[in-house]
């Protein structure tokens, strides 16, 4: 699967990422400047094109959470998580009670205003990492059931002491590390720019979920093109 990012609170951007042969878009709440409503529209605005639509949550706000699933995404993607506790609070909020959590139920969106009020909503919960607490605790993350593990190279490389240093030995021993623990198909790497996704053209093979480029990436470079 491949989708790309969108930090720009905009409807209109989000139909034009959708035009795309992108597979989805990621909304960004931790990074973007999406309010509430905005980020509703938005994922109408996907979901209503055919295209999968994700959004990126920073900590365990239950109030986001709880109208993402109700707005009915495909699925959300959880910023740097590092420990089996939280991993595990998360998971259970997301679940309606019969798959073991204690997600709330109502007449919303995500089961058309109440034509169709069953428990089977399933979406693909996602465990950035991120960090080297993160990779350390992957034994222990990896039996809790998130569907995907993503990896962020700019936090990750940051937090080893060497940002954005990909060919350094320490970083590459973590992503190694990472990739010896979680099989491909449920593995996922982050590549924000287009820079970097040019510079890991060889390494994406190896994931099995690829978020590739930015809203902000894509203006910057075609302003650019267009007024060389």
């Amino acid at each position: 699967m491949n989708l790309t990012l969108q930090t720009l609170s905009s409807t209109i951007i989000s139909e034009i990422l959708c035009k795309t042969n992108f597979d989805g878009i990621v909304l960004d709440t931790e990074h973007g400047c999406f309010d509430n409503e905005k980020l509703y529209s938005c994922i109408q605005v996907i979901t209503s094109m055919s295209k999968q639509c994700f959004v990126r949550v920073t900590d365990f706000n239950e109030r986001l959470i709880r109208m993402c699933l109700d707005a009915g995404v495909h699925g959300l993607i959880f910023s740097t998580i590092e420990n089996v506790n939280s991993a595990e609070e998360i998971l259970k909020y997301c679940k309606y009670p019969r798959h073991g959590g204690n997600r709330g139920m109502g007449l919303v969106r995500q089961n058309s205003w109440g034509d169709c009020v069953l428990d089977d909503h399933h979406p693909a919960l996602i465990a950035q990492i991120e960090t080297k607490r993160g990779v350390d605790n992957i034994n222990k993350l990896k039996e809790l059931g998130f569907d995907y593990f993503v990896l962020g190279p700019y936090d990750l490389s940051s937090d080893l002491g060497y940002p954005s240093e990909w060919q350094n030995e320490k970083y590459l021993l973590y992503i190694d590390r990472v990739r010896g623990i979680i099989p491909k198909e449920k593995l996922g790497i982050f590549l924000p720019t287009v820079n970097q996704v040019l510079e890991s053209k060889n390494e994406t093979t190896n994931y099995s979920l690829l978020i590739s480029g930015m809203d902000t990436d894509f203006l910057r470079i075609g302003i650019g093109e267009c007024f060389k």
